[in-house]
């Protein structure tokens, strides 16, 4: 959202913009309407000088005039990461187009911001829809002292950059903690699953862009937020050909679809390598057949583990989703539990299910059943004690004297 602007001072920027900052009054007027009156124009272009937003370049001290150069002035940009897990895109590209125009920017997470900040333009981001109140409201506090603006899939799903942000480098310095490349190579899905808003939000499946738009060729590491990749088979071989191309590792983060697994495709994927894991879904327990059938494929093209994101309580009962779980390690997979809804969590059947499949040391040794026992007599919890005092231990060992431990020495 935006406040105090006219249309005609959107339009002076817009156009100040498209000519790189600096361009004259009467360029600027041509560009408009040549019958626009003189009045409102020059108005228009004196409230925007009084807002900070453009400034007069008069040769030799002289007095503004037709012939004049107007330029827009260097500003301060806020951007607000209210709820991302992981690196905002959104923000990475709006960060590079105002670091690019000479504006400082400068990044804060979460929503908790003074509502009197000192900056030109606020961008807010929320991703999630439980933070979207908040979200707005911190918008409408902030929208009285600046320009704002709010998107994100928590707020709004038919929020976009415009194409000359949208297909600009993300700064990854924005983020120092990044040491990888994150981008998208496609957008939407050919599914419309009643738990997944990606269809609603994309549309149908289409490719965007290759992995030289957000690729900074420091990082070795590629991390795909592709949501249906294997749905467009011919723009999956050039992708998957550029990075190995480059030799690098690959996390296509949102899971692949095991449904649309063939020979073909097997192969590719097991050229790869991948980092931490190659992952892929199971999320309705109709779907068995399909999944034992892509990991029979999978396996054959020499991919023996994979990683499976469960979502559980969507449709489907308790014992179903543990079913799923412990038929995915027999078959040799790795389980990933996702609970459609949070709430579960107080649950102590899920809440277990979760600890259990989610932390490897348990899910490889034993069974459900067994962890459960374990963790109602507190044998985990003793254990986890034992593995923290060793951790002490070695993280601060006693004193030795010439290979000698003083500590056993009576003085």
């Amino acid at each position: 959202m935006s406040r105090g602007l006219s249309a005609m001072q959107r339009s002076i920027l817009q156009i100040l913009d498209e000519k790189h900052g600096m361009t004259s009054t009467k360029t600027l007027k041509t560009a408009m309407h040549n019958d626009i009156c003189d009045q409102s124009f020059y108005r228009s272009l004196n409230s925007l000088e009084k807002r900070g937003l453009i400034w007069w370049h008069r040769e030799h001290g002289g007095p503004q005039s037709s012939s004049g150069l107007v330029c827009l002035k260097h500003g301060s940009v806020l951007l607000i990461d209210a709820d991302s897990t992981i690196p905002n895109i959104a923000l990475m590209k709006l960060s590079a187009y105002h670091k690019a125009r000479g504006d400082t920017v400068d990044l804060h997470r979460g929503l908790k911001v003074p509502t009197k900040v000192d900056y030109d333009i606020v961008y807010i981001s929320c991703i999630y829809t439980h933070h979207a109140r908040a979200a707005r409201r911190l918008a409408k506090l902030l929208s009285t002292s600046c320009e704002v603006h709010l998107g994100g899939s928590g707020v709004d799903l038919k929020t976009t950059l415009p194409d000359e942000i949208e297909h600009l480098m993300p700064d990854y310095v924005l983020y120092p903690e990044c040491n990888y490349s994150i981008g998208y190579t496609m957008r939407g899905c050919i599914r419309s699953c009643d738990f997944c808003q990606v269809r609603g939000k994309e549309g149908y499946a289409h490719p965007v862009a290759d992995i030289y738009e957000f690729w900074d060729r420091r990082h070795k590491k590629l991390v795909l937020l592709d949501n249906n990749i294997l749905a467009l088979p011919d723009w999956f071989k050039k992708i998957a050909g550029q990075i190995k191309k480059e030799n690098l590792r690959v996390d296509w983060n949102q899971g692949l679809d095991l449904r649309l697994v063939n020979e073909e495709n097997a192969k590719i994927l097991a050229g790869l390598h991948f980092s931490p894991y190659m992952r892929f879904a199971w999320d309705d327990i109709k779907s068995e057949p399909m999944i034992r059938r892509g990991i029979e494929i999978l396996k054959a093209a020499g991919i023996k583990q994979a990683m499976f994101y469960v979502l559980c309580d969507f449709n489907s009962t308790f014992e179903e989703d543990l079913y799923r779980i412990n038929t995915l390690k027999d078959l040799g997979m790795k389980a990933f539990v996702m609970l459609y809804n949070k709430e579960l969590l107080k649950d102590k059947r899920y809440n277990s299910l979760m600890n259990f499949s989610n932390a490897r040391m348990h899910f490889y040794t034993q069974t459900f059943e067994e962890y459960c026992t374990g963790r109602e007599d507190g044998t985990y919890k003793l254990k986890a004690q034992e593995r923290k005092q060793r951790l002490e231990i070695k993280k601060n060992p006693p004193p030795v004297l010439h290979g000698i431990d003083i500590s056993s020495i009576e003085f």
